[in-house]
Protein backbone atom coordinates (compact mmCIF):
# COMPACT_ATOMS: atom_id res chain seq x y z
CA UNK A 1 0.00 0.00 0.00
CA UNK A 2 2.66 2.19 0.77
CA UNK A 3 4.05 1.74 -2.62
CA UNK A 4 1.03 2.74 -4.21
CA UNK A 5 0.74 5.82 -2.04
CA UNK A 6 4.34 6.73 -3.00
CA UNK A 7 3.75 6.25 -6.55
CA UNK A 8 0.68 8.72 -6.65
CA UNK A 9 2.49 11.49 -4.69
CA UNK A 10 5.86 11.25 -6.27
CA UNK A 11 5.84 14.47 -7.53
CA UNK A 12 6.01 16.17 -4.33
CA UNK A 13 9.44 14.62 -4.03
CA UNK A 14 9.98 16.93 -7.03
CA UNK A 15 8.45 19.61 -5.77
CA UNK A 16 11.00 19.24 -2.40
CA UNK A 17 13.84 18.97 -4.40
CA UNK A 18 12.67 22.18 -6.68
CA UNK A 19 12.47 24.09 -3.19
CA UNK A 20 16.02 22.84 -2.21
CA UNK A 21 17.42 23.73 -5.04
CA UNK A 22 15.26 27.28 -5.31
CA UNK A 23 16.99 27.61 -1.31
CA UNK A 24 20.82 27.14 -3.61
CA UNK A 25 20.40 29.44 -5.80
CA UNK A 26 18.93 32.09 -3.70
CA UNK A 27 22.05 31.79 -1.52
CA UNK A 28 24.08 32.35 -4.15
CA UNK A 29 22.26 35.18 -5.44
CA UNK A 30 22.19 37.18 -2.58
CA UNK A 31 25.76 36.97 -2.05
CA UNK A 32 26.31 37.94 -6.22
CA UNK A 33 23.51 40.50 -5.42
CA UNK A 34 25.93 41.67 -2.67
CA UNK A 35 28.49 41.65 -5.03
CA UNK A 36 30.54 39.18 -2.36
CA UNK A 37 33.36 37.12 -4.20
CA UNK A 38 32.96 33.44 -3.84
CA UNK A 39 36.66 32.01 -2.28
CA UNK A 40 36.91 29.17 -3.99
CA UNK A 41 36.03 30.90 -7.56
CA UNK A 42 39.32 32.05 -8.95
CA UNK A 43 41.44 29.26 -7.41
CA UNK A 44 39.14 26.45 -9.54
CA UNK A 45 39.27 28.44 -12.84
CA UNK A 46 43.17 28.65 -12.51
CA UNK A 47 43.34 24.64 -11.35
CA UNK A 48 41.12 24.30 -14.58
CA UNK A 49 42.57 26.82 -17.02
CA UNK A 50 46.52 24.97 -15.80
CA UNK A 51 45.20 21.41 -17.50
CA UNK A 52 44.01 23.07 -20.69
CA UNK A 53 45.73 21.54 -23.67
CA UNK A 54 44.65 22.62 -27.60
CA UNK A 55 42.79 19.20 -28.64
CA UNK A 56 41.04 20.07 -25.57
CA UNK A 57 40.00 23.37 -26.49
CA UNK A 58 38.28 22.41 -29.51
CA UNK A 59 36.69 19.10 -27.76
CA UNK A 60 35.37 22.05 -25.26
CA UNK A 61 34.12 24.30 -27.89
CA UNK A 62 31.96 21.56 -29.49
CA UNK A 63 30.80 20.31 -25.99
CA UNK A 64 29.41 24.01 -25.47
CA UNK A 65 28.03 24.32 -28.09
CA UNK A 66 25.64 21.90 -27.51
CA UNK A 67 24.05 24.26 -24.96
CA UNK A 68 23.47 27.04 -27.35
CA UNK A 69 22.10 26.85 -30.79
CA UNK A 70 21.91 22.92 -30.83
CA UNK A 71 19.18 23.39 -27.82
CA UNK A 72 17.06 23.94 -30.58
CA UNK A 73 17.62 20.76 -32.51
CA UNK A 74 17.20 18.78 -29.49
CA UNK A 75 13.85 20.26 -28.15
CA UNK A 76 12.98 19.98 -31.91
CA UNK A 77 13.90 16.31 -31.34
CA UNK A 78 12.35 15.41 -28.05
CA UNK A 79 8.98 17.31 -28.83
CA UNK A 80 8.92 14.68 -32.02
CA UNK A 81 9.89 11.69 -29.80
CA UNK A 82 7.04 12.86 -27.21
CA UNK A 83 4.45 12.81 -30.23
CA UNK A 84 5.40 9.84 -31.71
CA UNK A 85 4.55 8.15 -28.04
CA UNK A 86 1.49 9.81 -28.08
CA UNK A 87 2.09 12.09 -24.82
CA UNK A 88 1.07 15.35 -26.06
CA UNK A 89 0.96 16.33 -21.64
CA UNK A 90 4.55 15.53 -21.51
CA UNK A 91 5.48 17.68 -24.77
CA UNK A 92 3.52 20.74 -23.29
CA UNK A 93 5.73 20.02 -19.75
CA UNK A 94 8.93 20.25 -21.75
CA UNK A 95 7.68 23.26 -23.72
CA UNK A 96 7.68 24.70 -20.59
CA UNK A 97 10.57 23.57 -18.55
CA UNK A 98 13.00 24.96 -21.70
CA UNK A 99 11.09 27.90 -23.02
CA UNK A 100 10.30 29.07 -19.71
CA UNK A 101 13.58 28.81 -18.17
CA UNK A 102 15.26 30.28 -21.13
CA UNK A 103 12.62 33.28 -21.26
CA UNK A 104 13.63 33.77 -17.23
CA UNK A 105 17.21 33.57 -17.69
CA UNK A 106 18.16 36.71 -19.29
CA UNK A 107 16.06 38.80 -16.71
CA UNK A 108 17.78 37.44 -14.04
CA UNK A 109 21.27 38.41 -15.68
CA UNK A 110 19.97 41.74 -15.81
CA UNK A 111 18.81 42.00 -12.56
CA UNK A 112 22.45 40.39 -10.97
CA UNK A 113 24.69 42.10 -13.60
CA UNK A 114 27.75 40.40 -13.40
CA UNK A 115 30.45 41.30 -15.20
CA UNK A 116 32.51 38.34 -16.84
CA UNK A 117 35.63 36.70 -15.34
CA UNK A 118 38.74 38.17 -16.24
CA UNK A 119 40.62 35.15 -14.49
CA UNK A 120 42.74 34.00 -18.21
CA UNK A 121 41.40 35.59 -21.85
CA UNK A 122 38.30 33.77 -22.61
CA UNK A 123 38.37 31.51 -25.71
CA UNK A 124 35.17 33.03 -27.18
CA UNK A 125 33.96 35.99 -27.47
CA UNK A 126 30.66 36.97 -25.35
CA UNK A 127 28.85 40.03 -24.44
CA UNK A 128 26.40 39.63 -21.96
CA UNK A 129 26.46 39.28 -18.02
CA UNK A 130 27.68 36.28 -16.29
CA UNK A 131 25.30 35.14 -13.61
CA UNK A 132 23.55 32.51 -13.83
CA UNK A 133 25.06 30.60 -16.90
CA UNK A 134 22.73 30.97 -19.91
CA UNK A 135 24.10 27.75 -21.36
CA UNK A 136 23.51 25.71 -17.89
CA UNK A 137 20.39 26.82 -17.55
CA UNK A 138 19.06 25.70 -21.10
CA UNK A 139 21.07 22.23 -20.63
CA UNK A 140 19.44 21.67 -17.19
CA UNK A 141 16.16 22.48 -18.29
CA UNK A 142 15.97 20.82 -21.51
CA UNK A 143 19.02 17.56 -21.31
CA UNK A 144 17.37 17.60 -17.42
CA UNK A 145 13.99 16.92 -18.82
CA UNK A 146 15.39 14.64 -21.39
CA UNK A 147 17.02 12.40 -18.98
CA UNK A 148 14.15 12.30 -16.71
CA UNK A 149 11.89 11.32 -20.08
CA UNK A 150 14.12 8.42 -20.95
CA UNK A 151 14.45 7.46 -17.39
CA UNK A 152 10.44 7.21 -17.35
CA UNK A 153 10.69 5.36 -20.53
CA UNK A 154 13.10 2.62 -19.28
CA UNK A 155 16.00 3.82 -21.70
CA UNK A 156 18.35 4.40 -18.04
CA UNK A 157 22.05 4.32 -20.28
CA UNK A 158 20.41 7.09 -22.70
CA UNK A 159 19.31 9.43 -19.27
CA UNK A 160 22.43 8.78 -16.92
CA UNK A 161 24.39 10.37 -20.63
CA UNK A 162 21.77 13.14 -21.04
CA UNK A 163 22.61 13.53 -17.31
CA UNK A 164 26.04 13.60 -17.95
CA UNK A 165 26.17 16.43 -20.57
CA UNK A 166 24.56 18.68 -18.32
CA UNK A 167 27.54 18.77 -16.36
CA UNK A 168 29.99 18.83 -19.25
CA UNK A 169 28.12 21.62 -20.69
CA UNK A 170 28.40 23.81 -16.97
CA UNK A 171 31.82 22.08 -16.77
CA UNK A 172 33.18 23.54 -20.27
CA UNK A 173 31.99 27.61 -19.68
CA UNK A 174 33.85 27.63 -16.76
CA UNK A 175 36.93 25.82 -18.98
CA UNK A 176 36.66 28.41 -21.70
CA UNK A 177 37.09 31.38 -18.64
CA UNK A 178 33.29 32.80 -19.70
CA UNK A 179 32.20 32.03 -16.43
CA UNK A 180 32.74 31.85 -12.59
CA UNK A 181 32.21 28.42 -10.98
CA UNK A 182 29.37 29.84 -8.79
CA UNK A 183 27.90 30.96 -12.33
CA UNK A 184 27.59 27.39 -13.52
CA UNK A 185 26.09 26.35 -10.23
CA UNK A 186 23.64 29.57 -10.27
CA UNK A 187 22.24 27.96 -13.66
CA UNK A 188 22.27 24.60 -12.26
CA UNK A 189 20.21 25.26 -9.50
CA UNK A 190 18.31 27.85 -10.79
CA UNK A 191 17.38 25.40 -14.07
CA UNK A 192 17.12 22.24 -11.86
CA UNK A 193 14.70 24.20 -9.64
CA UNK A 194 12.35 25.03 -12.31
CA UNK A 195 12.98 21.74 -14.09
CA UNK A 196 11.75 20.01 -11.32
CA UNK A 197 8.99 22.14 -10.07
CA UNK A 198 7.62 21.75 -13.94
CA UNK A 199 8.33 18.27 -13.62
CA UNK A 200 6.46 17.91 -10.29
CA UNK A 201 3.28 19.67 -11.69
CA UNK A 202 2.94 17.76 -14.29
CA UNK A 203 3.39 14.59 -12.94
CA UNK A 204 0.79 15.68 -10.29
CA UNK A 205 -1.85 16.44 -12.83
CA UNK A 206 -1.42 13.41 -14.42
CA UNK A 207 -1.88 11.23 -11.22
CA UNK A 208 -4.93 13.04 -10.62
CA UNK A 209 -6.88 11.98 -13.72
CA UNK A 210 -9.93 9.68 -12.63
CA UNK A 211 -9.00 6.14 -12.97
Amino acid sequence: MWLRKYSKNKHLLSFAAAALLLLAFGLLAARVGQRLPFPWDVPVMLFIHAHSRPWLDAMVLVITDTGGWFTAVVFLVLLYWLHRRGERRWMWAATVAFLGAVSINPLLKQVFARPRPEVFPHMMAMHTHSFPSGHTVAVTSLYGFLALALWRAGKRHWALLAALWVLLVAFSRVYLGVHYPSDVLGGLTFGGAWLLGVWGYFSGKQNSRPS
